[in-house]
């Protein structure tokens, strides 16, 4: 039976909600990336006492500089009650195997957790969860199931991360021009739509133009079903889970991105 997941912004959300999930993924500050709102490891060993599964996402690509930093961070979580970690850089794995550290991994390379042969080969190198890609459709990520023993998170609710950058681009627009930045929340217009963008200190990222929104597809056979609350009146964000929960539906248009589109681009 799938587990529900929740993306959440904090301490209170993650109380109001309880009733209505198995799991989180909470952020890690400094270390992940394509978040609006990060935790520290005081804030997620709070959270531990909730008694739900948590997985801690350290995705971001760790620079040299940063390696200290990361391998204290992955020693004090190692002593937390958490399910496990989601990683996007080796250096995590590797420093997990060389202190022989007790943690779950959760291989997580965004656009490259596309097949089940490259599932298959971390599983069998430690990371016994997976977080498929969202450019995958329906039939690929069964045929990834179907070929796997690695436990996998598959997205079905929320802004879906579209473009990911080291620079700081909305601040470096802002600047450039002696603009006043005078949003909370930013967002960029191309062919009549719109795309929000958020601009950190780890870096910018966009969203899609659309909120995802599968929670009606049949995906009884997948571990772990991910909701994701960035940019999403918290009211709101527990409403569709209590839908999901009562099977009903929920008040936002159905949006299955690629689950049926098959994304095949050709050089012209």
């Amino acid at each position: 039976m799938s587990k529900t997941v929740a993306i959440i912004k904090n301490e209170n959300q993650a109380k109001e909600i309880i009733d209505l999930i198995d799991a989180y993924i909470l952020p890690l500050e400094n270390l992940s990336i394509n978040y609006h709102h990060t935790f520290s490891l005081k804030q997620i060993e709070k959270l531990t006492k909730l008694n739900k599964e948590i997985f801690v996402c350290v995705n971001k690509n760790i620079h040299n500089n940063e390696l200290n930093q990361l391998e204290k961070n992955l020693v004090e979580l190692s002593k937390l009650n958490i399910k496990g970690i989601i990683y996007y850089d080796i250096a995590v794995l590797n420093i997990i195997k060389k202190l022989n550290l007790n943690i779950n991994l959760v291989w997580a390379q965004e656009h490259l957790t596309t097949n089940y042969k490259t599932v298959n080969y971390w599983y069998k190198n430690g990371a016994n969860y997976a977080y498929l890609s969202s450019e995958l459709t329906k039939r690929e990520i069964d045929e990834i199931k179907n070929n796997t023993k690695a436990k996998l998170f598959v997205n079905i609710f929320g802004y879906i991360p579209m473009f990911t950058s080291r620079r700081n681009l909305v601040d470096n627009y802002i600047n450039t021009f002696n603009l006043i930045n005078q949003t909370k929340q930013n967002t960029i217009y191309k062919e009549g739509n719109s795309y929000p963008i958020n601009d950190t200190n780890i870096g910018t990222t966009v969203y899609s133009n659309y909120i995802l929104n599968a929670a009606e597809e049949d995906f009884s056979n997948i571990d772990y079903l991910v909701f994701n609350s960035d940019l999403i009146d918290e009211q709101e964000f527990k409403n569709v889970l209590k839908n999901y929960k009562n099977k009903e539906k929920n008040k936002f248009p159905k949006e299955t991105g690629f689950l049926y589109k098959e994304t095949i681009y050709k050089v012209k």
